[in-house]
């Protein structure tokens, strides 16, 4: 209940915030630049924000050295510079924080009401339409999710808009961090973000003109939005009344069960309506249903309980004896989900998590709404009071000296009934971020599965993330994320700010995508004897 209403209140914030701020303002403001000493006001902001407000923030840094990286930015500042001019230097002090999750993030132009009905009309921005690896310097189509099939996976992506993928790896290149020293998180955060990089560069058009290359075929597409007009609406549903009109009564019965069945199942594991997949799915590679692929694209949206409480008795009704856990690309989410995943394929009593560490009694209380206007405050008032105290009280001091936060994820977890004890392979890479990475190395820690891929985008000791309330800059007007909690492991590596580390190493090659080969897949199935 309390999650839900903490959904609310952060949702009505942003609602009314949005609505508080013109349309036109914010793009002329994007335009505008901001004197030199504002932007060092800027920096104090952030300055100031990231010492009250991490709670590790001397991890991966000392505190002389940032301050240091702080005032330095001040000193190379010779010249009013626009909003996302100024995003380069102070996201890279930030990034020097070493902890993704804590992060600049910079100014996109706004639209109005009516334009964003418009361009919904019109479609899906065309680039959304596919994932990307970004493999030697490559930009590659992984997927292709659009109507346009002669776009094959293995694609190499030459230029955007006249812009190649190469140019934007370097100029973004540093304004944003993998959790410690890990570096298989960058490569695939940059392929993740293309479309917000192109949106930064080039203005959101309604076709973007994109040169591929194919093996040794090179070619240029115009890719457009995909159009979805009331003609087409009206059609599309014609023919669908007419089908249904020549229909039985028993078939339309059927039918309208089915739409039910698929609604129902949707709400229950989550589901993309871009790419058309579960966001938890139980895939059977082969023939013999004894190997199960169970791929969770994110610990976001859904039903968790339900879809694993479903999901474990299937498995343990068709009697899977090997389970693949495929967690790449995983950004991560809910910690409550990993810990109920968790308690279905661990056999043993485990503290999932260590002492939720935080920096001071108040900081959850009260600095999730810092940012938000007095008179929104007021409005919110009866829910967002009880809702402060509560979290304020929740807050103790260590014998250490520390503050933490008193909760149930740091309780000794109790494995499920039909918990599943059989053979388990973990599927990871540098996409495995967040939840993902703290999932994968409770797992290590309890020697259970066997893991490939690449190391993990996410450090195996800890994450800060939590709380991660986005503060405005004064002035630059430029969004502030910042981590307000330390979540991790009990049994810490003694390796520092490295990722989940797989025993077996395969990394993707272009020419995997191009043939429509699963290589880490492939290498379970050939070690299980099924092909």
């Amino acid at each position: 209940m309390i999650k839900k209403i903490k959904i609310l209140i952060i949702g009505l914030i942003l609602i009314l915030f949005q609505n508080c701020q013109s349309v036109h303002q914010a793009n002329q403001h994007i335009e505008t630049p901001v004197a030199i000493k504002k932007l060092h006001k800027d920096i104090d902001f952030v300055e100031r924000k990231l010492f009250k407000l991490h709670p590790s923030l001397e991890l991966y840094i000392n505190k002389k050295d940032l301050k240091f990286k702080f005032d330095s930015l001040k000193k190379s500042i010779k010249n009013p510079l626009k909003p996302n001019e100024f995003y380069f230097g102070i996201s890279r002090v930030v990034a020097s924080v070493r902890q993704g999750h804590t992060i600049i993030q910079p100014l996109y132009k706004q639209f109005s009401r009516n334009k964003l009905k418009e361009l919904k009309k019109k479609g899906i921005y065309p680039l959304s339409l596919f994932s990307f690896s970004y493999i030697n310097d490559e930009l590659i189509v992984t997927q292709n999710y659009s109507k346009d099939i002669t776009i094959k996976p293995g694609t190499v992506i030459k230029n955007i808009q006249g812009i190649t993928p190469q140019y934007l790896f370097d100029k973004y290149k540093g304004t944003e961090a993998s959790d410690g020293y890990n570096q298989t998180y960058y490569n695939r955060a940059f392929a993740n973000k293309i479309v917000n990089y192109i949106k930064l560069e080039k203005e959101n058009t309604d076709s973007i003109q994109v040169e591929f290359l194919y093996k040794d075929s090179l070619y240029t597409k115009l890719l457009t939005r995909v159009a979805l007009t009331k003609g087409f609406r009206k059609e599309k549903n014609k023919k669908r009344i007419d089908t249904i009109k020549k229909r039985s009564k028993n078939e339309k019965e059927l039918q309208r069960s089915h739409e039910k069945e698929l609604g129902i199942k949707k709400s229950i594991f989550g589901y993309d309506e871009i790419k058309k997949e579960f966001t938890r799915q139980l895939i059977y590679p082969v023939v013999d249903s004894s190997l199960a692929i169970l791929r969770i694209n994110k610990f976001v949206g859904g039903k968790q309980s339900k879809a694993y409480s479903l999901i474990f008795k299937e498995i343990e009704n068709k009697k899977v004896k090997t389970l693949v856990l495929d967690l790449r690309n995983n950004g991560g989410g809910s910690i409550e989900e990993i810990k109920n995943l968790f308690t279905y394929i661990s056999p043993d009593f485990v503290n999932f998590v260590d002492t939720l560490k935080v920096t001071n009694r108040t900081s959850l209380a009260t600095n999730m709404f810092r940012n938000v206007p007095k008179r929104i405050l007021i409005t919110l008032a009866p829910i967002i009071i009880p809702y402060t105290i509560k979290n304020f009280f929740s807050i103790k001091k260590s014998p250490k000296g520390f503050f933490y936060q008193k909760s149930k994820l740091t309780n000794r977890l109790q494995p499920k009934d039909n918990n599943y004890q059989g053979k388990l392979y973990v599927l990871i890479n540098g996409g495995s971020f967040s939840a993902s990475s703290v999932i994968s190395a409770n797992l290590q820690n309890i020697n259970r599965g066997i893991f490939l891929g690449e190391e993990t985008g996410g450090a195996f000791n800890s994450t800060v993330a939590g709380t991660l309330p986005i503060l405005t800059l004064p002035y630059s007007k430029l969004k502030f994320r910042v981590g307000m909690m330390e979540i991790g492991v009990v049994k810490k590596s003694a390796i520092k700010g490295r990722g989940v580390m797989p025993q077996v190493t395969i990394i993707s090659k272009k020419e995997d995508y191009q043939n429509n080969w699963d290589a880490e897949l492939q290498w379970i199935l050939q070690t299980e004897g099924k092909i």
